[in-house]
């Protein structure tokens, strides 16, 4: 008998999420899952990732999801020793395919997308597919973070990025074949600067970066002229425009996108929002280097 509950029904992907319906960074957040799901205490304390592990590979152990998200979070805080990481990720492969329950295998990937081990993409690969699209979500943002040399099927998501109705698996797929800079990815991103969604018309334009910053000046410079006093439905408010500015100009600078200079020093210049302004300032002086 399987020691795992039945999964429960899947959302879609970011609701209810203070990010929902923007731009989706290239990094991995831990939700607050213990109290999502009515617990209020860590199940186990003071254990390692050894610990951990054994409990996930445990048949009696029945809340398994929550071994996975303690080793997921031990794992982002903790350094575990390098000849450790392979048989992490060789177990946590292992339980990935055996679990039933949506909960654990998403943790099971977000504790394998902190190592960003090379190892770690033939399950990132496979979990790309998990009917679960936070699993999936998960899965995109955790290639996206790995090594420049992993074995990525970026066939697969490219395939997906066509036939995906879902707007945040769009964007990550976008943000994670940009990071990678794949040859041929601006023919494929920038058409997507035309889609119907304006966050996906937003994430291309910012994955365009790594690419051809110019291509992607028109719209950068919508983005950058977003209000913060916006409060009609369906337009982004204040502190979504705030984040949104934040997460380009983050690329611009990881991009060393010296064409958008100009774009940049506007921003110091006339934007009213001290944190966007402050980062503003913080790229500039950067891309003079």
């Amino acid at each position: 008998m399987s020691d795992e509950k039945s999964p429960a029904p899947t959302k879609k992907l970011l609701d209810k999420s203070p990010l929902s319906g923007i731009a989706v960074p290239i990094a991995i957040v831990l939700v607050g899952a213990l109290i999502i799901f009515g617990v209020t205490k860590m199940l186990s304390t003071g254990k390692n990732h050894r610990d951990l592990v054994a409990e996930l590979n445990s048949k009696t152990f029945g809340n398994r999801w929550v071994a996975a998200y303690e080793l997921s979070k031990y794992l982002a805080s903790s350094k575990i020793p390098p000849q450790d990481v392979p048989w992490v990720v060789e177990n946590l492969i292992q339980v990935y395919k055996q679990s039933i329950d949506a909960r654990t295998r998403n943790f099971v990937v977000l504790a394998l997308g902190t190592l960003k081990h090379p190892q770690s993409a033939e399950l990132m690969n496979q979990a790309v597919n998990d009917e679960d699209p936070q699993v999936k979500f998960n899965a995109i943002v955790g290639l996206g973070n790995l090594s420049k040399d992993s074995k990525i099927d970026w066939d697969n998501l490219k395939n997906q990025l066509i036939t995906t109705s879902d707007e945040g698996i769009k964007q990550a797929i976008i943000f994670t074949m940009a990071t990678h800079r794949i040859e041929g990815g601006e023919l494929i991103i920038k058409p997507l600067m035309g889609a119907s969604e304006r966050m996906v018309r937003y994430a291309a334009a910012t994955a365009l970066i790594y690419y051809n910053p110019l291509e992607s000046v028109r719209i950068i410079e919508e983005i950058f002229a977003l209000p913060y006093d916006q409060f009609s439905a369906g337009q982004l408010n204040g502190s979504q425009a705030e984040v949104l500015k934040l997460n380009v100009l983050s690329h611009i600078e990881k991009a060393s996108a010296v064409e958008l200079s100009n774009l940049v020093r506007n921003l110091v210049e006339k934007d009213s929002n001290i944190q966007v302004s402050t980062k503003a300032k913080q790229v500039l002086n950067l891309l003079k280097k």
